[in-house]
């Protein structure tokens, strides 16, 4: 991550904001300490009355779907272990 001054990061905005689109983050600091990071957007999650709204125009699952995902958690098996995290 670059480290940049609040003076340079407002003298250069413009550029700061370009590198950060392009997917580069920057620390701003003021005295040597963090006060800011810019970077690239990241998508913002989905609003749960979105959600709803999107589902209720999805197609309807294939009559089938159920017993194939049975038998398919049939042929898997449970997991081996726990995630690791």
């Amino acid at each position: 991550m670059t480290r940049l001054s609040a003076t340079d990061a407002a003298r250069n905005f413009a550029a700061v904001l370009s590198r950060a689109q392009a997917g580069e983050e920057i620390e701003v600091v003021r005295s040597g300490a963090p006060v800011a990071r810019i970077g690239p957007a990241r998508p913002e999650a989905l609003s749960a009355a979105r959600f709803r709204a999107l589902l209720a125009t999805a197609p309807a699952p294939d009559p089938a779907f159920a017993g194939e995902l049975r038998a398919l958690r049939r042929a898997t098996g449970p997991p081996e272990g726990a995630w690791p995290s």
